[in-house]
């Protein structure tokens, strides 16, 4: 699929073919794009993933993550959950030393822009400003733990973006869901048996929609010109007109919602998955 295509189809699909399995090569396709394609400060990679197969669950087991999701009904019609984690470990100043250390080893970082081994260790372990054309990692030096949940975190926000992307591009429906109430989290920790430096961020659901891939057309969304500048704020990004026929042509702008019909699918939907109508 042509990657506007992909873009303008991403929806988050709330109902799913129960009675479709999903090719495991397909799960795999969704990880490899994550591993190779998201993008980390520092190259840390703190995104952690378990897979797990609905379909294939122990009863009591399935109602109990379910619950921990309060039944949420995209949750019970998904054969597919991926449960992402922030890596809190891999957040830690000293993993940002040992990844970068990598990067110019394999000449990803240049020592013209003032990267050294001796500039990267200085800065980490002793706070010492870094050479101009680094970033100012010495920020980094006794950064404490909570910091580095929030920035393990964050970054797995970006690799589960990437992963909707890539569901899309294998035909998949998909949404993003919390992994649990947060006073289920313990509990979902122990149930997966994760490390305790191990937080989870996200659920995705994934499965092939039940639903019309377009779920009823495009979300609405603010203005272009409310949420981009140029130079400054109150100068808003001009938009090319030009530009927006081409990306409707390629397939990333379509149809808002919703369609006429979308709420007729709602009720159809309904009563065949046994919602209240």
């Amino acid at each position: 699929m042509e990657f506007m295509q992909v873009c303008g189809l991403r929806r988050s699909i709330r109902f799913y073919k129960t009675w479709q399995p999903v090719e495991r090569e397909k799960i795999q396709r969704i990880l490899e794009v994550v591993r190779l394609a998201t993008t980390c400060p520092g190259n840390l990679q703190p995104w952690r993933a378990i897979v797990v197969d609905a379909t294939k669950l122990d009863p009591k087991d399935r109602d109990l993550l379910l619950s921990w999701d309060n039944y949420q009904g995209a949750h019970r019609t998904a054969p597919i959950w991926i449960y992402w984690f922030a890596n809190v470990e891999d957040g830690r100043p000293q993993a940002f030393q040992k990844r970068v250390h990598e990067l110019m080893d394999v000449g990803a970082l240049a020592s013209c822009h003032g990267w050294t081994h001796e500039a990267i260790d200085a800065a980490i372990e002793k706070g010492e400003q870094a050479p101009e054309g680094m970033p100012q990692i010495s920020m980094l030096h006794n950064m404490p733990q909570e910091m580095s949940l929030i920035f393990a975190r964050s970054e797995t926000v970006g690799a589960c973006a990437v992963a909707c992307l890539a569901a899309v591009n294998e035909g998949l429906g998909t949404c993003l869901h919390m992994a649990a109430n947060a006073d289920k989290v313990p509990e979902l920790k122990k149930f997966l048996k994760v490390p305790d430096s191990w937080e989870p961020v996200w659920l995705q659901l994934v499965g092939y929609p039940a639903e019309d891939p377009e779920a009823g057309g495009q979300r609405p969304r603010y203005p272009f010109e409310q949420l981009f500048f140029e130079g400054q704020y109150g100068r808003p990004f001009a938009r090319d007109e030009n530009v927006v026929q081409e990306l409707k042509r390629e397939g990333l702008i379509r149809t808002p919602a919703p369609k006429p019909e979308r709420f007729q699918e709602l009720r159809y939907l309904a009563q065949m998955f046994g919602f209240p109508v």
